[in-house]
């Protein structure tokens, strides 16, 4: 924005407000430091944002100035100039970050060190009686002001909100299209504010979200630390993430409410990568067999594998399959027993059985499938059917 001011200084003597407005302008820099100040200690969003103090100060002064003009010159309507300006200003704070509410409260804060200092030399000039009309015309412009203000940060806001969803559907479309150029992809992850090259960690779930649920589950990643992007796609909730956010934050919002179940893929690098973890995450999810909860990749890939590749093609799981599903109880045994460290104790303890029972179960399970959920081999061929039945 253009900060040069364009009107006229007002004549100063000719009337009361004329020479506040004269006053004021002599000590601009000091009132636009002391509303700035003001605004930085009231409004959470302009300090939370890091916004650069010379950028805060240059603009409150901008403002300030542009009122006082108005005042000494007897207008209620802003310029032209100044609405463009407003405006602009509008655009550049919803860019930012800074709520629309927050941006208008930003200017009765900095008026309101404007007509503290007003009071106090309308009554050295016993014109206090000019107080409230001056007020009541300044208050007016600002009016003028702020809706444009408003205007500028909406409208900038659809703008960035139209930019951000065509982005996104891009990027759905180019992670599911091994034909789509890398280099696309590339981009449509740098427009939705990703480093390309760092790595990427996605999450998958079947539930399918309206508008509303997709933006809550948006709302929620975007409460804590990091780039997290929400992606609706046909069946499917997906989660974008760079590889240094914490897995548990995304997977609780796509849990919560009942969600799930949630496939995790691994942390991979660049584009390429980011492919790699979608297809990571939709095999757990395939080897979770729809039961809820997360289901990661890196803990059951041995079984993601040997769904993806079909269980038809690993002759040796036919009995355990068989097993697994006609037998229920004892497919819970083996997956307790694998995930609790090979204890019996903790196992029995999980699913309330004695670890007599526990143990009749392993050495059932054995007998029907010939598999010893007590060796290495045994207790992932189990595993793998157990969870593929």
């Amino acid at each position: 924005m253009d900060l040069a001011t364009t009107d006229q200084q007002p004549q100063p003597g000719r009337t009361a407000a004329a020479a506040v407005a004269a006053h004021l302008q002599a000590d601009i820099a000091r009132l636009a430091a002391t509303a700035t100040v003001g605004i930085l200690e009231q409004i959470d969003s302009f300090r939370g944002r890091d916004l650069p103090r010379a950028d805060v100060d240059a603009h409150v002064r901008f403002f300030l100035e542009a009122g006082i003009r108005a005042l000494g010159a007897g207008r209620t309507a802003a310029t032209e100039a100044e609405l463009e300006a407003a405006r602009a200003y509008g655009a550049r704070r919803a860019a930012d970050g800074v709520p629309a509410e927050d941006v208008l409260l930003s200017f009765y804060v900095a008026f309101r060190a404007v007509w503290e200092e007003s009071s106090d030399v309308l009554a050295q000039r016993n014109d206090l009686g000019e107080l409230l009309p001056a007020m009541e015309r300044t208050m007016l412009w600002v009016q003028y002001i702020t809706s444009e203000v408003g205007a500028g940060h909406r409208d900038a806001l659809a703008g960035a909100s139209m930019a951000r969803l065509a982005a996104s559907r891009r990027l759905a479309e180019a992670l599911d299209d091994p034909t789509v150029p890398e280099s696309e992809l590339h981009t449509a992850l740098e427009r939705l504010g990703f480093d390309p090259e760092g790595g990427f960690h996605l999450w998958v779930s079947r539930r399918t979200a309206d508008a509303s649920r997709l933006r809550a589950i948006q709302s929620r990643l975007e409460d804590g630390p990091g780039r997290f992007v929400v992606l609706d796609t046909p069946g499917e909730v997906v989660v974008v993430g760079q590889d240094w956010q914490p897995a548990a934050h995304a997977e609780e919002a796509l849990l919560e409410d009942g969600g799930g179940p949630v496939g995790v893929g691994l942390v991979r690098s660049g584009p390429a990568g980011a492919r790699r973890s979608i297809g990571d995450a939709r095999r757990a999810l395939r080897a979770g067999g729809g039961r809820p909860g997360a289901h990661r990749y890196a803990d059951i890939w041995p079984f993601a594998l040997i769904a993806d590749v079909g269980a038809g093609h690993v002759p040796l799981l036919d009995d355990a399959l068989d097993t697994a599903r006609s037998h229920p109880h004892l497919g819970e045994a083996v997956r307790e027993f694998a995930d609790h460290g090979f204890s019996v104790a903790a196992a029995a303890r999980v699913l309330s059985v004695h670890a007599n029972t526990l143990r009749y179960r392993l050495d059932r399970w054995q007998e029907l499938t010939g598999l010893d959920c007590r060796t290495y081999t045994g207790l992932i061929t189990s595993r793998a059917a157990v969870e593929l039945a």
